[in-house]
């Protein structure tokens, strides 16, 4: 999911960034994301890397890794993309 082609597909990431405790302000891997989206499509390494931390569901791995410690209700949360 390194490349996020239109405000749809980034809003999987959004909407997760919503219930993260980090969503508050952008995260290494929403911010790796953000800033490395366009680069990634003609780019073997940088689309591996992206592909790491967001899967090809748009699942941000950090999350999902550590859901519990990093879940919130998303009240305060940010817009990031």
């Amino acid at each position: 999911m390194a490349y996020f082609s239109n405000g749809a597909e980034g809003a999987i990431l959004d909407e997760q960034c919503s219930k993260c405790k980090y969503g508050e302000k952008e995260c290494p891997i929403a911010l790796a994301q953000l800033e490395y989206n366009y680069e990634a499509v003609n780019n073997h390494v940088a689309t591996s890397i992206l592909n790491t931390i967001v899967d090809e569901k748009g699942v941000c791995q950090m999350r999902e890794t550590f859901k519990k410690d990093l879940a919130t209700d998303g009240s305060k949360q940010a817009t990031l993309f």
